[in-house]
């Protein structure tokens, strides 16, 4: 993720902070975090969409993490 930050002209003190690693922390970890809901949904053997429909928000990661859903 650093890398990439850098590649593309961020600083990468940015990303040992909050809004970088804090932030990673709390989406994968979080019981709270959408993505995190859809990771432990999918373990369970639900299917993408029906996780989709079932959530009342949108998990940012699965249009970066997964085909277009149709």
């Amino acid at each position: 993720m650093t890398a990439l930050g850098v590649a593309m002209g961020a600083n990468p003190l940015t990303f040992s902070g909050l809004t970088g690693l804090g932030d990673l922390i709390a989406t994968c970890a979080s019981p709270l975090s959408r993505n995190h809901y859809v990771g432990v949904e999918l373990t369970k053997g639900r299917p993408l969409d029906e996780i989709i429909k079932s959530m009342s928000g949108i998990a940012e990661g699965l249009s970066t993490a997964s085909p277009p859903i149709s």
